[in-house]
């Protein structure tokens, strides 16, 4: 199965600091040409779409031209949220599904993505995501209100691959923000497989994440 991928591209950076941690170096490169490449050697990815601040666009297209040259780059405005940018690529898009992935996850390998992609096929999506470790608790104003089991719980990660026009229907149900993609499937009843995947892959919140990813990409022979 051929599919478009949107590279979400357009958050405001506010745990990372001062600098762009998607234009921090990470090995040599800046984050994002980590995400663009592994993208671009995906064999199942058709056009990549980024949709980042337009005062970027210029930047991510120099990015793109070296990073992922073999796919087709279109460029496209962020929204204030991360709903709002995900739907401007979504409709830039042209397959019936679409891969989405955080820009700021630079450490995904190619056969996670393939394998996400593959799983998708004929469902309504399928993310990665991989099994909670910690114990977690759900807490109010400091006080912890309840012990959700931890076997039934996931952290979610990307990518997340989803059928295009079920997300940009259950979008209309509400103006309401998501953190992921298969919660906004879930407006419409709608489920989603897992792929499980691992702790490397990682998203960069906070500068220490950056040391931890050169290590990770050192093991790998990257860096």
């Amino acid at each position: 199965m051929k599919v478009d991928a949107v590279i979400v591209a357009g958050g405001g950076s506010t745990r990372f600091g001062e600098t762009d941690k998607l234009a921090a170096t990470l090995a040599g490169r800046p984050v994002l040409a980590w995400s663009l490449a592994a993208y671009g050697a995906a064999p199942s990815v058709g056009t990549l779409v980024v949709v980042a601040p337009a005062d970027k666009h210029a930047w991510i297209r120099g990015l793109a031209a070296e990073w992922a040259p073999s796919k087709d780059i279109v460029l496209t405005e962020a929204g204030d949220r991360r709903r709002d940018s995900v739907e401007a690529g979504l409709r830039t898009c042209q397959s019936r599904y679409v891969a989405i992935h955080d820009g700021a996850r630079p450490l995904t390998r190619v056969d996670l993505i393939e394998q996400v992609i593959s799983a998708a096929e004929g469902t309504n999506g399928a993310i990665a995501a991989m099994p909670a470790t910690d114990t977690i608790k759900e807490v109010q104003a400091g006080t912890i209100r309840a012990h959700p089991e931890r076997s039934s719980l996931w952290a979610a990660q990307t990518p997340q691959v989803v059928l295009r026009q079920a997300w940009l229907d259950a979008a209309k149900m509400s103006d309401n923000d998501e953190t992921d993609d298969a919660a906004m499937l879930s407006r419409l009843g709608l489920e989603c497989r897992v792929v499980e995947s691992n702790p490397e892959n990682m998203k960069i919140t906070r500068p220490l994440d950056l040391e931890i990813a050169l290590l990770i990409l050192r093991s790998r022979g990257l860096a």
